[in-house]
């Protein structure tokens, strides 16, 4: 169960840091780390710009 909550978390992270969301309010709704959410950035959305 865990693991398809983490998956939905990374999914609407994704989401909205290319929504251009501030990452402060992405991990209010998230609850994921900040080194996670910037891993996230880096490995795949950057590399699509």
């Amino acid at each position: 169960m865990n693991e398809n909550q983490n998956i939905s978390s990374h999914d609407v992270a994704k989401k909205m840091i290319i929504e251009g969301e501030s990452l402060d309010k992405i991990r209010e709704v998230t609850h994921l780390r900040l080194k996670d959410l910037k891993r996230i950035q880096k490995n795949e959305i950057n590399p699509h710009f």
